[in-house]
């Protein structure tokens, strides 16, 4: 009798598995939950728990590209927001007035690479907006103080400057 043979098959990732899951991590980190990263993607939720583990073998050209077209588009808008980095998943999930009420991740799911180059040539009139801090008023002194703290001193008014201005007279 012959032992039997149960062929082992190891997993292995090729070059572009490792770096499409190394993006879809780096993505991951810009939304709070993954009901929103599935959103922004437009998978399924199989599709979705495949790549929250080891990430496909060999994964599907366009899910790799869609992942790499929001995190490129993920990384310029993470320059306008300069408090909660989730703020950017949310952002690319809403619906934004400033393109006709359009969503930042579905111009990308229609358009692809042309659609990430054009939000990319706006993004400075379409980002996402950092909170304003509510103004504080505060009294002339404390703001000396706090002033002279930084060690920012008040400038020195220039001298008067004689001028001769006898050429243009009638």
């Amino acid at each position: 009798m012959r032992p039997s043979r149960t062929r082992v098959h190891a997993r292995v990732a090729s070059a572009e598995a490792v770096r499409a899951k190394a993006n879809f991590d780096a993505l991951s980190g810009y939304f709070s939950d993954r009901a929103q990263l599935r959103r922004a993607l437009g998978w399924t939720a199989p599709t979705m728990r495949v790549w929250e583990g080891e990430g496909p073998a060999r994964p599907r050209s366009q899910y790799s590209e869609r992942v790499r077209q929001l995190l490129v588009l993920a990384q310029a808008a993470h320059e306008w927001v300069h408090d909660d980095v989730h703020r950017v998943g949310a952002w690319m999930i809403s619906a934004n007035d400033a393109i006709d009420g359009m969503r930042p991740a579905t111009i990308v799911q229609e358009l692809g690479d042309d659609g990430v180059d054009r939000l990319l040539s706006g993004m400075h009139l379409i980002a996402p907006q950092t909170v304003a801090h509510e103004h504080v008023d505060l009294h002339p002194e404390e703001l000396a103080k706090t002033l002279d703290r930084l060690g920012l001193t008040a400038p020195q008014p220039a001298e008067p400057v004689e001028v001769d201005l006898s050429d243009f007279d009638d």
